[in-house]
């Protein structure tokens, strides 16, 4: 098994505030090789890759560590190969209250994948009924603000949730690299048997050597699976490429299981694949794929 998706990432930070830039190279590892084919990567890692990128970026942009994560779009532009790779990315809209970096991923000169990430200050007070001034709120619903969040939050853990990922059983996942380098746990369904399905995934291995995965690096990881683990057809007759990625994340997580409810629909040659992604306190997010349906007998 190898030790990461990506190792040797070497990039240079160019200009300042609005005008940052970042530009290197990183070596893609065999652990990325997709269902298709071991020389073309699964779309979790790349994806994931850019929102790295992307964070670093915004940080020293906009000279602060407070900035997360919250949202990647992704497009795959050409396959991405399991071969050395350039990237970049640069600021598009920095600003008190978000920013906004584009990334790529080039091979051979070729750009195959670019991502648009928005990153967002990290705050800790969550909003919801209950938030405002203490003058805007009744005095006893001021005084019972934190056991109403935890009831929410309850409510919010399906049994699923609050079950140990570990005391499920396994999901049959292990036919390429890329899912050998991911642990699977069974909620539902089955990964080769067609319907939607859910499954608990955490990575086996770091995205980059000697980092721990954000937790939208982490939803991007496995999010580009919910196509696969909730298929229609057999993987043997059909394929069903993804051209993008989105995935949108609520709130952080320090929890390395992901929860991944999957569901795709198909119509004349297109497909969506859509995902409800949660950790073992509740949602944290939401995925969703455009896909291509072609024949593998043509």
């Amino acid at each position: 098994m190898d030790t990461a998706f990506f190792t040797e990432l070497n990039v240079e930070l160019g200009g300042a505030a609005a005008r940052a830039e970042l530009a290197g190279t990183v070596n893609s590892e065999p652990a990325c090789g997709g269902p298709w084919s071991d020389e073309l990567q699964h779309g979790g890692p790349p994806s994931a890759l850019l929102v790295r990128l992307a964070e670093q970026l915004a940080t020293t942009a906009a000279g602060r560590s407070d900035l997360v994560a919250a949202r990647i779009a992704a497009e795959f532009l050409a396959p991405v190969p399991v071969a050395p790779l350039t990237v970049s990315a640069r600021v598009l809209r920095l600003a008190r209250s978000a920013v906004l970096i584009s990334a790529e991923l080039a091979a051979g000169g070729r750009a195959c994948l670019q991502a648009r990430v928005w990153l967002v200050p990290e705050n800790h007070r969550a909003a919801g009924p209950h938030s405002g001034s203490a003058s805007e709120r009744a005095p006893e619903a001021a005084a019972t603000a934190e056991d109403a969040a935890a009831t929410a939050e309850d409510a919010a853990a399906t049994p699923e949730n609050r079950d140990d990922p570990l005391a499920r059983p396994v999901f049959d996942m292990d036919g390429f690299p890329y899912a050998r380098h991911l642990e699977w746990r069974a909620v539902s369904g089955a990964a080769r048997r067609p319907g939607p399905a859910s499954t608990w995934a955490r990575a086996r291995v770091p995205l980059v050597a000697g980092e721990r995965l954000s937790s939208l690096q982490r939803l991007a990881l496995v999010a580009d699976s919910a196509s696969g683990i909730s298929s229609l057809v057999d993987w043997d007759d059909w394929s069903f490429a993804n051209v993008d990625l989105d995935v949108h994340l609520t709130r952080q997580s320090q929890d390395d299981w992901v929860l991944m409810q999957a569901v795709s629909e198909y119509g004349a040659g297109l497909g969506m694949a859509r995902s409800t992604l949660s950790d073992r306190a509740g949602v944290l997010g939401a995925g969703l794929q455009t896909l291509l349906i072609r024949s593998r007998r043509d």
